[in-house]
């Protein structure tokens, strides 16, 4: 995915909001392998490398906070923008927009928003929204909600990525003071969580897993947020699904890795793990069963992993060695975030 870097602070007249766009190199996987990638940029163009602002990939909201009314759009799916306007011509590395007749004293919160357009359905209350630019509340952004349909899923109940793109949120205040000076930065962050199984082989030989079958208790919600909240789970623990994954076969090089990840909204733990295979240790031709069931997710401290938050990774990773030796590390972590600038001058 493409790195973001803030904008640099440049004069502008007053009452107005300028937000400049800038690419880096790219620091992951490439579009095009048939991964997805890990960063925390944005896709904003169909390969992923270079700005067009006019794919619907960015759309940035401007809100009176006291009247909860939109005071500006920028909404790469259409034009003309809201109190919106592009400056100059797009580059493949640059792109800046600049929002005016905003009120000086008065608070703001911005909202932006990244790669959500045609991936999962998107509701507000009882509302299906077809485009950002339909919301004009603070009210209907807070209630935004992804409420992806049977077809926007793996066969496992996980989340299906398209077009190689995972969606970016971000939400901030900022008040415009008299003089009409102000700053805020905005990090964008998936609105999703990763989980991801690795098989680690430290046998000696070649390991040829049979039969495996993965489950994380309650870690499969149907429903998230779009936004960030302070309680980030719109569902109770107990209406969530397992997470439940199954592979015939994995076979792993000696001293090699096999993994498999999910994308899942965000849930709330405690959670259980529970792992089988079958593995012919004695190389007698009959492959014994192995099974694991109800181990408990802990961090690196022993400490039980309560919840799963959006721009996490869980990964489990399974180490099998000499002896049958099998044994089980759990560890949760933020997946890299990028920053975006959002300068009032």
């Amino acid at each position: 995915m493409l790195s973001i870097s803030s904008c640099i602070r440049e004069e502008m007249p007053g009452s107005s909001l300028r937000i400049v766009f800038e690419t880096g190199a790219m620091d992951t996987k490439a579009v095009g392998n048939g991964n997805v990638a890990d960063g925390g940029g944005i896709y904003l163009s169909g390969d992923g490398t270079e700005l067009n602002p006019y794919l619907p990939d960015l759309v940035v909201l401007v809100f009176n906070t006291s009247t909860e009314e939109r005071a500006g759009i920028f909404n790469g799916l259409s034009r003309p923008y809201s109190n919106c306007t592009l400056e100059g011509t797009p580059t493949g590395t640059q792109m800046s927009v600049a929002f005016s007749s905003l009120t000086g004293s008065t608070n703001y919160t911005v909202y932006a928003f990244a790669n959500t357009q045609g991936l999962w359905t998107m509701k507000s209350g009882g509302s299906t929204i077809e485009s950002l630019s339909e919301l004009t509340t603070i009210s209907q952004v807070e209630a935004l909600r992804f409420e992806p349909a049977a077809g926007d899923l793996e066969s496992d109940g996980s989340l299906k990525v398209k077009n190689s793109r995972l969606p970016l949120s971000a939400k901030g205040t900022v008040t415009l003071t008299a003089s009409r000076n102000g700053e805020i930065s905005l990090a964008l962050r998936r609105c999703v969580a990763k989980v991801t199984a690795v098989f680690e082989n430290q046998y000696g030989r070649t390991l040829t897993l049979s039969d495996f079958s993965n489950t994380f208790t309650k870690m499969l919600p149907a429903i998230g947020y779009v936004v960030p909240h302070e309680d980030d789970f719109p569902v109770a623990r107990a209406d969530a699904s397992d997470l439940t994954a199954s592979q015939s076969e994995i076979v792993i090089a000696n001293n090699d890795l096999d993994s498999k990840s999910w994308y899942v909204f965000p849930s709330v733990g405690p959670y259980t793990c529970d792992v089988s295979f079958n593995f012919d240790s004695d190389q007698n031709g009959t492959p014994e069963a192995y099974t694991y069931t109800h181990l408990p997710v802990h961090d690196d401290h022993a400490r039980d992993i309560t919840q799963l938050a959006r721009n996490q990774h869980l990964t489990i990773t399974t180490r099998i060695g000499k002896g049958q030796r099998v044994s089980f590390y759990f560890e949760v972590a933020d997946w890299s975030t990028k920053t975006e600038t959002v300068k009032f001058d």
